[in-house]
């Protein structure tokens, strides 16, 4: 994956987080489960994967362990930084952390300036 393809990505995974985290903490985290992608988590997408985990009421240790396991095996480093900051998201929508925070956490992993990036989440509330 290069940059480019990378940055594309990165920014559609982050939008979706979003809402699956806004609706995680409005709803509740069964409320998430049917907005899981069946072809995603059958190919053991990270996010997809581990919100169906989520949503199955797994110990967020044990969530941690299955996905580092399955990160471990990427070898592309762009993919495996997306992996990673997928995993993030899953730990942190199950704790029910505020996606204001949850955003600037997963922009962390990133070289994208914060007031930036804040601008355009208070744009799409």
């Amino acid at each position: 994956m290069d940059d480019e393809e990378f940055v594309k990505e990165y920014k559609e995974t982050v939008n979706r987080i979003i809402i699956l985290s806004e609706k995680a903490r409005r709803e509740g985290l069964l409320a998430i489960d049917e907005m899981t992608d069946e072809n995603k988590y059958n190919q053991r997408d990270i996010l997809e994967f581990g919100l169906r985990l989520v949503t199955d009421g797994t110990d967020s240790r044990i969530i941690d362990q299955i996905l580092t396991n399955i990160i471990n095996l990427e070898t592309d480093n762009n993919k495996k930084l997306l992996q990673t900051i997928k995993k993030e998201a899953v730990l942190r929508i199950q704790e029910g952390m505020n996606p204001r925070l949850l955003k600037l956490i997963l922009n962390s992993y990133v070289n994208i300036e914060v007031e930036e990036t804040m601008k355009e989440y208070n744009n799409k509330k």
